[in-house]
C-alpha cells in the first residue's frame, strides 16, 4: 500500500475499572498488522489499578489517553473517544476483549476495495480466565471476501465494536451514544445503518469478545428497564427517516427483546416492565409495526394485550416454567 492507501485509523478504548484486562487488550491493538492506527484511550476515573495498567504502554507513541475529570458511564466515553478521533476511519474495542492481529487490516482492505461507509464482522465469545493458548483465534489461513449488505445490516447484532466506520459518515450525521442509558449500542446502530449506503460484511470472527459475570448484556436488574426507552428512541430515528422498509425487522428485535426483559428481569422490577411493555406494544401496533409470528412473538404479545393482573400471574407462571427448565439442563450437562 502507499501511503494514500493507508489512512489512519481511530480506535477508540474506553477504560473503567479494568486493570485485570488492559494489558492484554491494549497488546492485541498494538500488534495490528495494519500499524497506521491512533488508539484513543479514554479514561473514565477508574478506581482499580487501571492508570497504572496503562502506564507501560505508553511508550507507544500511537496511544493517546483522554481523562475524564469525573466518571461519566461508557457512552460519554465512547462521545469523548470520536470527538478526539483524528483517523479517517475509526472502530471501538471494549477494554476487557481481544482483537485478532488482523482485523484492522482486513477492514482497511475492504473499505478501500468497496469504498464501504461501514465494514461489519463477527466476534467470538470466550470465557473469563481463559489462558491465552485457549483463546477462539481463527485459523491462520483463513480466506474471506467481503459480501455487500443493505437491509440485513439492521438484522445484525447491535454492538458498537463490531463495525468499522468512515469517521466523516459519524460527524456528519451527527452520530452519538445516549449518556445516562444503558444498551447504547442499540440508537448508534440503527441510526449508523439509516445514515450510509455503503456497507459490507466481512465473514470474520476476528473481534474476541471476553465473557464476563458483570456484563450489562446479562443483566437482570432494573438496568433492563432502560431498553424501553431506547426502544422508543430507535422507533422515533426510523420515523424520522421515513425506513418503513425496515420496520418488521425492528419490531422483531423489540419483541424478543420484551420477550428476554419479561421473562428475566428481576420480580420486583415485573410489575413496572410489564407496563411498559403494554404501552410499547400499543405504540408498535398505531405505528403499523408488524413481527413474525414465531411462538415467542406471539405467546408475548397475548400476554402483554391480557389485563395487568391476569397478565402478570401468566408470567410469573412462565417465568418458573422457564427457570425450571433450565436448571435441568446445568443439571443434565
Amino acid at each position: 500500500m502507499t501511503t494514500i492507501e493507508t489512512p489512519l485509523v481511530s480506535i477508540i478504548v474506553p477504560v473503567y475499572n479494568v486493570a485485570s484486562y488492559i494489558d492484554a487488550c491494549l497488546a492485541s491493538i498494538k500488534q495490528q498488522t495494519y500499524q497506521n492506527i491512533e488508539i484513543i484511550v479514554v479514561e473514565d476515573c477508574s478506581t482499580d489499578d487501571s492508570k497504572q495498567a496503562l502506564a507501560p504502554h505508553l511508550t507507544d507513541e500511537r496511544i493517546k489517553v483522554v481523562q475524564h475529570r469525573e466518571n461519566s458511564g461508557l457512552s460519554a466515553a465512547r462521545n469523548t473517544g470520536i470527538q478526539s478521533a483524528l483517523g479517517e476511519y475509526m472502530m471501538f474495542v471494549d477494554s476487557d476483549d481481544i482483537i485478532d492481529t488482523r482485523l484492522v487490516a482486513a477492514c482497511v482492505d475492504c473499505a478501500l476495495t468497496t469504498h464501504a461507509e461501514v465494514v461489519t464482522y463477527g466476534f467470538t465469545p470466550f470465557k473469563d480466565g481463559s489462558t491465552e493458548t485457549n483463546l477462539p483465534y481463527p485459523a491462520a489461513n483463513l480466506a474471506f471476501e467481503a459480501t455487500k449488505i443493505d437491509g440485513s445490516y439492521f438484522s445484525l447484532p447491535h454492538f458498537a465494536w463490531l463495525k468499522f466506520i468512515r469517521a466523516s459518515v459519524v460527524r456528519s450525521a451527527s452520530l452519538y451514544f445516549p449518556v445516562g442509558l444503558y444498551y447504547e449500542d442499540w440508537p448508534f446502530h440503527w441510526h449508523l445503518g439509516l445514515s450510509t449506503q455503503s456497507k459490507y460484511q466481512l465473514p470474520i470472527d476476528f473481534y474476541l469478545y471476553r465473557q464476563r459475570g458483570t456484563s450489562i448484556t446479562g443483566s437482570m436488574d432494573k438496568k433492563l428497564l432502560d431498553l424501553f426507552v431506547i426502544h422508543a428512541t430507535v422507533i422515533n430515528l426510523v420515523q424520522d427517516y421515513k425506513a418503513d422498509k425496515i420496520k418488521n425487522t425492528l419490531a422483531d428485535k423489540i419483541r424478543q427483546s420484551h420477550w428476554s426483559i419479561l421473562t428475566r428481569i428481576d420480580n420486583a422490577y415485573l410489575a413496572d416492565a410489564l407496563a411498559q411493555a403494554k404501552k410499547a406494544d400499543k405504540t408498535l401496533r398505531l405505528k403499523g409495526y408488524k413481527n413474525d409470528l414465531t411462538i415467542r412473538h406471539i405467546l408475548i404479545s397475548n400476554i402483554v394485550r391480557m389485563p395487568s393482573q391476569v397478565a402478570f400471574s401468566i408470567l410469573q407462571m412462565l417465568r418458573q416454567v422457564l427457570n425450571k427448565r433450565a436448571r435441568l439442563k446445568v443439571k443434565r450437562e
